[in-house]
């Protein structure tokens, strides 16, 4: 992979985009239980949002569509997507309107974290989704939210020949039209279960890809990714990291994901890049600084790459 011949492209966001308080403890207090605080910090949070950021730092070029207020968090999302480089208009405000925002506990041992959050008090609506702002950008990403305006734009994306991306968190209203539209659909393996009657990936995996993506990426934390496509089904292994702050992790594998396919690598190195740039997150605290740029993605890559080479090969002689 040379950074220095990489495909250009732009890409528009429409999403959740919240302000997140986190909290870094040394453990997660149980219930009715007290704890002490050793770090905090604000910082602007959302699938969407941070996959975008991690688009900009690689070069690409980034407009974002979300529902804030003209409040305190409000100017802190225009100040982080000002700073990020990312076109936003300011949204239409309610006169009750309010930013969303998330308490987020991170606990220092593990890097793991519990999230509280609010999404905002008004959805994007479908007449605010512009056609003129989707038709300039060649790929859409979106994260299910505001599932009348997300209609919209995907099939806007459809119509001007782009692809259309979505992480899908959390179940969705509408998700089965959505579905219908997503060339490209992430999801955590702990959603499968909440959207069908089973446990099983590959089974889940497999009913998402009948309502509509070409390809299904079921991302499982530690132990990696799962990738689906109707010719074949992928495993990749999740690259070693000493975890700090897991937060922002699957946003960040989610937009490394975009690049890849943009760039139109074959499967397995998307999909280790894809890792490789959420292990590099995962290893620092916070979702804008904590972002890896593409020399440090390549370099995580070849890295581990040479490691598990070199592991195989002693295993292939002990077998000998």
């Amino acid at each position: 992979m040379n950074v220095d011949w990489v495909k250009q492209f732009s890409i528009f966001g429409l999403g959740t985009v919240v302000v997140d308080h986190q909290v870094v403890m040394q453990q997660l207090p149980e219930k009715d239980h007290k704890g002490e605080v050793l770090d905090d910090r604000y910082q602007v949070g959302g699938p969407v949002p941070t996959a975008l950021c991690l688009l900009r730092k690689f070069g690409m070029q980034a407009t974002f569509q979300g529902k804030w207020a003209q409040d305190q968090y409000g100017r802190m999302i225009e100040q982080d997507m000002d700073a990020q480089g990312i076109v936003y208009a300011a949204p239409r405000c309610h006169s009750d309107s309010r930013t969303g925002f998330a308490h987020v506990w991170l606990e220092q041992e593990t890097g793991q974290r519990t999230i509280a959050g609010f999404r905002g008090s008004h959805e994007i609506a479908a007449d605010e989704v512009e056609e003129g702002s989707l038709s300039c950008h060649d790929a859409l990403h979106l994260d299910g939210w505001s599932g009348e305006a997300a209609l919209i734009a995907m099939s806007l994306m459809r119509e001007a020949g782009g692809k259309v991306f979505m992480d899908l968190g959390s179940p969705k209203p509408d998700f089965e039209e959505l579905l219908r539209r997503v060339d490209y659909l992430n999801c955590p393996q702990g959603l499968i279960p909440r959207l069908f009657a089973t446990d099983d990936l590959e089974v889940g995996a497999g009913l998402l890809l009948e309502m509509g993506p070409k390809e299904v990426t079921v991302t499982c934390g530690g132990e990696g990714v799962l990738y689906f496509s109707k010719k074949e089904q992928i495993e990749q292994a999740a690259y070693p990291v000493e975890v700090v702050d897991s937060n922002g992790a699957g946003d960040v594998f989610v937009g490394a994901m975009i690049f890849a396919t943009m760039q139109e690598w074959a499967v397995e190195e998307r999909l280790k890049f894809a890792c490789a740039a959420a292990a590099l997150k995962c290893g620092k605290i916070g979702n804008r600084g904590a972002l890896p740029g593409l020399e440090a993605v390549r370099e995580k890559m070849e890295k581990e790459n040479r490691e598990w080479t070199r592991i195989d090969a002693n295993q292939n002689k002990k077998g000998e």
